[in-house]
């Protein structure tokens, strides 16, 4: 900030010495050649500044053509990447579905026969132990007479 006030206050005291030039050379009388002599230094700023942006607009070209020259071989390198994305993920998608397939497979013919078969004995010595008296049916039956005969038992004890 305390930059651009020095350059404003800068061309400020620029211009006021041109102004006050100006009115010195009109009250001396050298008025036209003090104007030849501004427009002269006019037009050689002009003409620089035509060079200058020239220069500039050359310098904008090439900085152009520069980043055009090294965005092909990114661009190609991208290309490159994306083709390898799309084949690996060609192979995982395949990879994925050869996994699934195989799980499915495993499921219906080795895990779902194998659990029921297991099932089926289990279930069977369930049976087995409830029919011939060493299941847990009759054994939680058997503890529940129990209890009953000792809370009946207590009952007649506290009652007397």
């Amino acid at each position: 900030m305390q930059g651009a006030t020095r350059y404003a206050l800068i061309a400020g005291v620029i211009l006021l010495v041109l102004i006050l030039g100006i009115v010195i050379a009109g009250i001396v009388g050298v008025l036209l050649d003090v104007l030849y002599i501004f427009l002269m230094l006019l037009a050689a700023l002009m003409v620089s500044a035509t060079l200058l942006q020239i220069y500039w607009i050359v310098m904008l070209i090439r900085t152009v053509v520069t980043i055009r020259d090294e965005m092909k071989p990114l661009l190609a390198s991208l290309q490159d990447t994306l083709g390898i994305v799309k084949d690996t993920a060609k192979t995982a998608s395949h990879t994925a579905s050869t996994i699934g397939a195989t799980t499915q497979l495993t499921s219906e013919f080795a895990v779902g026969p194998s659990v029921r078969a297991v099932a089926a004995v289990v279930a069977g010595q369930q049976m087995l132990r409830v029919f011939l008296g060493k299941g847990r049916v009759r054994h939680r039956a058997e503890e529940r007479r129990q209890q009953q005969i000792d809370a009946g038992a207590r009952v007649g004890v506290g009652g007397e």
